[in-house]
């Protein structure tokens, strides 16, 4: 079948301009709620049979409202930390701006990006041949990366990448996964 990923609906981090990574649990605003209702709509239009989301409170969050939303058990959605954004190291709560991906890697701190990518793709390896549709619930770090290995770009150039929406599914073509 096939497996989607779902960036977290507008956390209090994005509304406040700050970079959040994974050190910062920012939960959802009142908007991002609503992205998250507003992607279930979509969503409702395929079978999903596993839900799988960071443990971050932005994407559990947006995990659970499209759970409600399109009939699925809440208590059902796994967790899994491969999923987790980012480590931004000492960026982490501070005011977003323009980076390159060599400033943020090199932040102190900050996650190694070959094991950020590593990390992913294990995830992504373990589940690319399903049988079933599941959705994953993630951040924008994780969609960039999963772009950087499609592309075969270096994983260090993986914040040059444009993120994924907030809110916005997308079918992952993993084709090119070995």
């Amino acid at each position: 079948m096939a497996i989607y990923f779902l960036r977290h609906g507008e956390s209090e981090a994005n509304a406040k301009g700050l970079f959040a990574g994974q050190r910062e649990n920012s939960p959802l605003t009142q908007h991002g709620l609503e992205q998250a209702r507003e992607a279930a709509e979509e969503l409702q239009l395929i079978t999903i049979d596993i839900i799988i989301t960071s443990e971050l409170k932005r994407a559990l969050r947006t995990a659970e409202e499209v759970a409600v939303a399109i009939g699925f058990d809440a208590k059902k959605i796994e967790t899994d930390k491969r999923l987790l954004e980012y480590d931004m190291g000492a960026l982490t709560g501070t005011p977003l701006r323009k980076l390159t991906s060599n400033e943020l890697v090199s932040a102190e701190g900050a996650e190694d990006p070959y094991d950020f990518q590593a990390r992913v793709l294990s995830f992504l390896r373990e589940h690319k041949d399903t049988k079933e549709n599941i959705l994953i619930v993630s951040h924008a770090g994780v969609g960039r990366i999963i772009e950087t290995a499609r592309l075969e770009l270096d994983s260090s150039s993986f914040y040059d990448v444009p993120p994924y929406p907030n809110a916005e599914p997308v079918r992952l073509d993993l084709s090119w996964l070995n």
